[in-house]
């Protein structure tokens, strides 16, 4: 079993918290990791997966929590598919008031989810559990939100001519689905198929009624979107292409969002940045499920015939960021920045005491002085000491690069995986 970097900070939760919730895609190692917590903190297990749990819970969900929770802390997984059971629970652990009750997993944002309507403020804390990041799959310490942040952000204890071109671009194309990354190329196309299909028909139901002639609209803009991955988000455009509604369109990428197939990046403003574009950009949870969409592989990216491919490392950089954040000692808030001229930066970090790190992903292994164009726009209208800006390239160095009084690092993008 790979270790997982939120398995920890689960536990010390438990110890302070009467509900602790983990949240993140189908398929991502929730089951697994509630698995391990729940047999570690000798808690009883019940899925919902499980039909007659399923009927059981579904048709009393009072007199279901109170039985299971009175006297012992317990584990309920796909928490999403009996909305009707979160009252119950709020109940529960008000009135026994322990810490560690309940541990919840759930394959959709419950505070997306039209049908519950509990927020269980003040009782729960709630994580996201992405697929693997690299450094979980190769048994690598580092954060790289934390070393990012760090005053030695700038070493890195490692060979990266060790890691080839070829191997990273697998990395990227593979994604980090823990039954995928190690399949065939025909199991995997195989894999992302039926994922996709089990759930938009399967999941979506659980937090919107969606009509089953709907369906194929939501098939349809997963791909259109796969095609804009790392690109402003224009609803309008989306629209025409599909041939349904701008509102539509919006309600859908809201589903989407809410069951952790992609996520729309805020722009960055503040009080210095007046003159701002306020659309998000959309990204893809996985690299590998929107390299599926897009039908690229290994080969042809290798051979350069991959139009897609500058996008899907954006992506993949970004799907990295998201898993280490979980775990990350830094408390940080991810967005990209465009201002009217189109000027633009693809990540902008900032942590929770002002510190920023603006990061560039360039897949060429060249660097030019214009391609810190974004970078510096930044800098100048920042004019800050905790401001850092980076460029994540395609080559092997760690370099320093120093435009007019500001100073910019060169990172191989390697170092993720």
């Amino acid at each position: 079993m790979v270790h997982r970097k939120l398995e920890s900070i689960i536990l010390e939760m438990l110890e302070n918290f009467r509900i602790v919730a983990i949240n993140g895609p189908r398929q991502s190692g929730k089951t697994t990791l509630q698995k391990r917590i729940a047999k570690n903190k000798n808690m009883n297990y019940y899925t919902f997966d499980e039909m007659d749990i399923f009927n059981t819970a579904s048709s009393d969900p009072q007199g279901f929590i109170s039985y299971i929770s009175k006297d012992k802390n317990v584990a309920i997984d796909e928490v999403q598919m009996i909305p009707e059971v979160i009252p119950p629970i709020k109940i529960s652990v008000d009135e026994h008031n322990r810490k560690g009750m309940f541990l919840l997993t759930g394959s959709s944002d419950m505070f997306k989810n039209s049908q519950i309507k509990e927020s269980l403020a003040g009782r729960m804390v709630s994580f996201n559990l992405f697929p693997l990041s690299y450094a979980e799959i190769n048994g690598r310490e580092m954060n790289i939100i934390d070393k990012l942040f760090s005053d030695d952000f700038n070493r890195f204890d490692r060979d990266f001519e060790s890691v080839s071109k070829e191997e990273f671009i697998t990395a990227v194309i593979n994604g980090g689905y823990p039954e995928v990354y190690q399949l065939t190329a025909k199991a995997k196309k195989a894999w992302f198929d039926f994922y996709i299909k089990a759930r938009i028909a399967k999941d979506i139901g659980s937090i919107e009624n969606i009509q089953l002639d709907k369906i194929s609209d939501l098939s349809k803009l997963l791909k259109v979107l796969a095609g804009q991955v790392a690109s402003v988000v224009n609803y309008s455009n989306i629209a025409k292409s599909i041939g349904i509604g701008d509102k539509t369109v919006a309600k859908y990428v809201q589903l989407l969002e809410a069951l952790y197939i992609i996520k729309l990046i805020p722009a960055y403003s503040n009080n210095r940045l007046k003159r701002v574009s306020k659309s998000p950009k959309v990204h893809f949870i996985d690299s590998g499920l929107a390299s599926y969409l897009l039908n690229v592989d290994v080969e042809g990216s290798m051979l350069g015939r991959n139009e897609f491919l500058g996008n899907l490392v954006e992506t993949f950089v970004y799907t990295e960021l998201i898993k280490h954040q979980s775990s990350s000692d830094k408390d940080v808030d991810i967005f990209h920045y465009r201002d009217l001229q189109k000027t633009e930066v693809d990540f902008v970090l900032e942590s929770n005491s002002g510190e920023i790190v603006a990061l560039e992903i360039k897949s060429g292994s060249n660097i030019k002085k214009e391609h810190f164009k974004g970078l510096l726009a930044l800098a100048k209208t920042m004019n800050s000491k905790s401001f850092k800006g980076i460029i994540l390239y395609g080559g092997d160095k760690v370099l320093p690069y120093k435009i007019e009084e500001h100073q910019f690092w060169v990172i191989p993008l390697k170092v993720l995986v």
